[in-house]
This record gives structure tokens, sequence and C-alpha cells, in this order.
């Protein structure tokens, strides 16, 4: 039997373990820039509305870096490392859509879309049917970014009043309400994203019991 066989089979083994190791590494710093960006963006929980722009426009440099990263990562991955590694940086890549989704609402009062995220982001949002060619973000990754909002929209709602600014849960209530019925037009086949979907009636409900609080208290026009 010819040994050399093995031999080759384990370099191949050692190179890919190497690959792992590599994207390991750069999937973790992509979770820290992540990290660094939310606590940024956090500061916007302390601020009346008339300032949170301030906030999203703070976050720039942590996005940069976020995206830096993220170009680090694409480096390393093919398409048959895309599909055979993509749970080591699948949860960074939401939490990355989830951060600028919140940054667009901050800043614009609207939806973060997948252009914006491609914008914020450097990385393509893979929103076709056609077969993966690279590193990319998925549909499915940016729906959990999407996902994540409607938990911030419910904090900054509580915290909005908190900060004396007592008419914002008004419009928080009527963003997140017609957020909630464009999700219910998906017919998620996603189990994971299916019960965190499952869970955003609940955000959108501690939004309306804000809102009805302050109207029984005659803060706001019922």
């Amino acid at each position: 039997m010819d040994d050399q066989i093995f031999i080759e089979l384990q370099d191949r083994f050692d190179r890919d373990s190497e690959l792992f190791e590599a994207i390991k590494t750069r999937a973790r710093a992509l979770d820290r820039a992540c990290r660094l960006a939310a606590a940024q963006l956090a500061k916007a929980h302390s601020l009346p509305k008339c300032r949170t722009h301030e906030v999203s426009e703070a976050a720039g440099p942590a996005f940069t870096a976020i995206k830096t990263n993220m170009r680090s990562l694409a480096e390393l991955v093919t398409p048959a490392t895309f599909y055979k590694r993509q749970g080591l940086w699948s949860s960074a890549a939401q939490t990355a859509c989830a951060l600028v989704v919140f940054a667009v609402y901050l800043a614009e009062g609207r939806l973060g879309t997948p252009v914006d995220v491609e914008l914020r982001l450097g990385c393509r949002v893979h929103t076709s049917n056609d077969e993966i060619a690279g590193f990319v973000i998925t549909l499915e990754e940016y729906l959990h970014g999407v996902v994540t909002l409607f938990g911030e929209l419910s904090r900054l709602a509580v915290n909005s009043v908190i900060v004396g600014d007592v008419q914002r849960p008004q419009e928080i209530s009527a963003f997140a309400a017609e957020l909630y019925s464009g999700f219910q037009l998906l017919n998620l086949k996603n189990d994971d994203l299916r019960r965190r979907f499952d869970s955003i009636k609940y955000e959108v409900k501690k939004i309306e019991e804000v809102l009805y609080d302050l109207r029984v208290r005659g803060l706001v026009a019922a």
C-alpha cells in the first residue's frame, strides 16, 4: 500500500484545520467590532428623539471597523467554505445587520433595507435564488437583524418616557405595528427565524402597554 495517499490526506486535513482556526479568529474579531458598535448605539436609549441621530452619526467609525473585519473574514471564504463554516460567523452577521437596521431607524425613522446593510457593511446581501458564490450576508441573517429591532423599539419606548419624551412612544408603536404587519406576510420556513418571529408580538405588546399608560395618565391624546 502506498502511504503517500494518507500523507496527502493528512495534509488536506491540516490545511482545513488551519483555515478553520483562521476563520474562527476573524469571526471573533468581527464579533468584538459588533459589540463596540452596539455599545455606541445603546447610548440612544438615554437621549430624547431630537438627539438620537447624533448617536447614529457617532457610530460611523464603529461601522467602519465592522466593515473592515467583515472584508477580512470574506477573504478566507470560498463557496464551499461558506456552506461548511457559516455557523462560525452567522451570529455576528445577524448582529451586524441588527445594528445597521437600528442605526437607520435612529437617523431616519425608517426600516433599514438590504441596500442599507450593503452600504454600511460593504458586503452583499444575498436576496436572490442564485447559488452563493462567495461570502455574503444571507436573507435570513438580515431578517434576524430586523427581528432584533423590535426589542430595541420596546426598550426605546420605555426609555423615551424616562427621559421625558412622552410623544415618541406613539411613533414607535405605529412603526412597530406596521413592521409587524409586514412580517406577517412572510411564510417563514427557517425554524430559528420562525421561533424568533413568534416573540415579536410580545415586544409589540410592551410598546402598546407603554402607550396605554401614557394615555390613561393623560400625557398623550387618546
